[in-house]
Parts: C-alpha cells; sequence; structure tokens
C-alpha cells in the first residue's frame, strides 16, 4: 500500500465544551465517530497512536454562506493544532453535518434524544470527514 492509500485522517467537530473526532483513511473511504474529548491537550495522545496525517476540520459558515464568529473561533483552534502537531489542516463546510448526523442517530441506531446528545458530536465528526474522503 502505498502513503497516499495509507494516510488517516481525524475528522474534528469543534465546539467550545466538546469536540467530536472521527478517524477514517483515503484506502477504505470510510469514516467512523471515534471519540468526544474537552480540550486539546487530549489529542497529544491520540495523533501518534492512530498515525493521524492530517485533520479535516467543520467550517462553520453561515447559512448564507458567509463566515461569521464561528469561523474566527475555529480558525484560531486550527492555529494551535498546526503549531502543536506541525499536520495539515483541511476545512469542510460543515453546515449540513449536525442536522445530518441528528438524522442518522434517530432514524439508524433508535436511541433517546439524551444519548443521541453523548455521540452527537462524534458523529457529526463523522459526517464531515465522511464528506472529504467522497471527495478525496
Amino acid at each position: 500500500m502505498n502513503k497516499l492509500q495509507a494516510k488517516t485522517f481525524l475528522g474534528i467537530d469543534y465546539g467550545t465544551k466538546r469536540i467530536g473526532l472521527a478517524l477514517g483513511n483515503i484506502a477504505e473511504k470510510a469514516a467512523r465517530p471515534f471519540k468526544i474529548i474537552h480540550q486539546l491537550k487530549e489529542l497529544e495522545d491520540i495523533i501518534p497512536a492512530k498515525n493521524v496525517d492530517a485533520f479535516v476540520v467543520g467550517w462553520p459558515l453561515q447559512p448564507d454562506g458567509t463566515e461569521g464568529e464561528t469561523c474566527r473561533q475555529v480558525k484560531l483552534f486550527c492555529e494551535r493544532l498546526i503549531e502543536k502537531f506541525g499536520i495539515p489542516v483541511f476545512y469542510v463546510d460543515e453546515r449540513l453535518s449536525s442536522k445530518k448526523s441528528e438524522e442518522y442517530l434517530r432514524d439508524s441506531l433508535f436511541m433517546r434524544p439524551d444519548k443521541r446528545k453523548d455521540i452527537l458530536d462524534a458523529e457529526s465528526a463523522r459526517v464531515i470527514l465522511q464528506q472529504f474522503l467522497d471527495n478525496y
């Protein structure tokens, strides 16, 4: 398997309280929810353990496609990622990721709303990363 096929991506749905993570790679072209973290520091063990080659981060555009305050926060977060880990960051329009994630969790897993909330951010990261992999 060549390097391109082995490339591993960490999908990120950034939030000020929780950060949803998903993992995927080029060879499988499939993303899967991984976990939810609360601080950037928690990535220090994950990046080397999962051999992450790049980040795919949801870009929270406004409904009209413009950038708002949340984009500024995500940009600052991504600057810290690059500074700390030195690996590339790709951005994906995340405007529909939360809605798609909620629909999937409701329709496919038949989970109670209070339980869905516990994994929604990781599922949103999966949707973001899957969109990237589908277009890579």
